[in-house]
Protein backbone atom coordinates (compact mmCIF):
# COMPACT_ATOMS: atom_id res chain seq x y z
CA UNK A 1 0.00 0.00 0.00
CA UNK A 2 1.08 3.56 -0.83
CA UNK A 3 0.90 5.33 2.36
CA UNK A 4 2.73 8.81 0.60
CA UNK A 5 -0.72 8.90 -1.20
CA UNK A 6 -2.68 10.79 2.08
CA UNK A 7 0.61 12.83 2.34
CA UNK A 8 0.68 15.32 -0.82
CA UNK A 9 -2.66 17.03 0.25
CA UNK A 10 -1.40 17.55 3.69
CA UNK A 11 2.02 19.04 2.29
CA UNK A 12 -0.21 21.03 -0.48
CA UNK A 13 -2.15 22.68 2.36
CA UNK A 14 1.17 23.37 4.15
CA UNK A 15 2.87 24.82 1.94
CA UNK A 16 -0.23 26.99 0.38
CA UNK A 17 -0.62 28.05 3.99
CA UNK A 18 2.93 29.34 4.95
CA UNK A 19 2.69 31.03 1.40
CA UNK A 20 -0.58 32.83 2.61
CA UNK A 21 0.71 33.87 5.83
CA UNK A 22 3.85 34.81 3.84
CA UNK A 23 1.85 37.08 1.62
CA UNK A 24 0.24 38.37 4.27
CA UNK A 25 3.38 39.78 6.22
CA UNK A 26 4.74 41.39 3.21
CA UNK A 27 1.90 44.31 4.17
CA UNK A 28 2.66 45.73 7.17
CA UNK A 29 -1.24 46.47 7.76
CA UNK A 30 -2.66 43.53 6.61
CA UNK A 31 -0.32 41.91 9.01
CA UNK A 32 -1.30 43.91 12.09
CA UNK A 33 -5.18 43.24 11.19
CA UNK A 34 -4.71 39.93 10.73
CA UNK A 35 -2.76 39.11 13.60
CA UNK A 36 -3.97 41.44 15.78
CA UNK A 37 -0.26 43.11 16.62
CA UNK A 38 1.10 46.42 15.36
CA UNK A 39 3.62 45.90 13.23
CA UNK A 40 7.11 47.69 14.59
CA UNK A 41 9.71 46.67 12.24
CA UNK A 42 8.97 46.72 8.78
CA UNK A 43 11.37 45.07 7.83
CA UNK A 44 12.04 42.16 10.10
CA UNK A 45 8.01 41.20 9.44
CA UNK A 46 8.37 41.58 5.35
CA UNK A 47 11.88 38.84 5.74
CA UNK A 48 9.65 36.70 7.65
CA UNK A 49 6.77 37.32 4.98
CA UNK A 50 9.52 36.44 2.61
CA UNK A 51 10.93 33.37 4.10
CA UNK A 52 7.63 31.77 4.97
CA UNK A 53 6.90 32.24 0.82
CA UNK A 54 10.33 30.51 0.47
CA UNK A 55 9.19 27.84 2.85
CA UNK A 56 5.91 26.90 1.24
CA UNK A 57 7.13 26.55 -2.10
CA UNK A 58 9.67 24.31 -0.74
CA UNK A 59 6.72 22.73 0.89
CA UNK A 60 4.67 22.35 -2.49
CA UNK A 61 7.70 20.80 -3.67
CA UNK A 62 7.77 18.44 -1.60
CA UNK A 63 4.18 18.00 -2.34
CA UNK A 64 4.88 17.22 -5.98
CA UNK A 65 6.92 14.20 -5.53
CA UNK A 66 6.19 12.72 -2.07
CA UNK A 67 8.14 9.84 -3.50
CA UNK A 68 11.00 11.57 -3.62
CA UNK A 69 11.14 14.14 -0.75
CA UNK A 70 8.16 12.36 1.55
CA UNK A 71 10.85 11.69 3.58
CA UNK A 72 11.14 15.01 4.71
CA UNK A 73 7.98 15.31 6.18
CA UNK A 74 8.82 14.38 9.97
CA UNK A 75 11.14 17.60 9.82
CA UNK A 76 8.26 19.81 8.67
CA UNK A 77 6.05 18.17 11.91
CA UNK A 78 8.79 19.04 13.58
CA UNK A 79 8.99 22.74 12.60
CA UNK A 80 4.80 23.39 13.19
CA UNK A 81 5.59 21.44 16.11
CA UNK A 82 8.33 24.57 17.30
CA UNK A 83 6.14 26.76 15.62
CA UNK A 84 3.80 25.90 18.01
CA UNK A 85 5.30 26.05 21.21
CA UNK A 86 6.57 29.80 20.54
CA UNK A 87 3.69 31.02 20.04
CA UNK A 88 2.31 29.20 23.01
CA UNK A 89 5.22 30.75 24.94
CA UNK A 90 5.15 34.07 24.22
CA UNK A 91 0.98 34.02 24.92
CA UNK A 92 2.29 32.56 27.92
CA UNK A 93 4.61 35.38 28.70
CA UNK A 94 2.09 37.95 27.92
CA UNK A 95 3.92 39.04 24.41
CA UNK A 96 0.88 37.71 22.10
CA UNK A 97 -3.19 37.75 22.56
CA UNK A 98 -5.42 34.89 22.24
CA UNK A 99 -6.69 36.41 19.18
CA UNK A 100 -2.89 36.46 17.56
CA UNK A 101 -2.18 32.62 18.50
CA UNK A 102 -5.50 30.62 18.29
CA UNK A 103 -6.00 30.29 15.04
CA UNK A 104 -2.49 29.16 13.93
CA UNK A 105 -2.09 26.87 16.55
CA UNK A 106 -5.50 24.80 15.45
CA UNK A 107 -4.10 25.12 12.06
CA UNK A 108 -0.68 23.66 13.14
CA UNK A 109 -2.21 21.38 15.09
CA UNK A 110 -4.43 19.51 12.39
CA UNK A 111 -1.22 19.92 9.86
CA UNK A 112 1.03 17.98 12.78
CA UNK A 113 -1.83 15.14 13.05
CA UNK A 114 -2.02 15.01 9.11
CA UNK A 115 1.15 15.35 7.97
CA UNK A 116 2.78 12.71 10.94
CA UNK A 117 -0.36 10.08 10.36
CA UNK A 118 0.50 9.73 6.39
CA UNK A 119 4.07 10.10 6.57
CA UNK A 120 6.38 7.13 5.01
CA UNK A 121 7.25 4.58 7.57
Amino acid sequence: MNRTVGLRPALWVAGIYAIAVGVIQLFPSLSAAVFDRPVTDVAVVSGWGSTLIALGLLVVTMASNVEKYGDLSGMLVVGLLAITLDLVYFFVTNVYTLRTIIVPIIINVILIAWIWSARPK
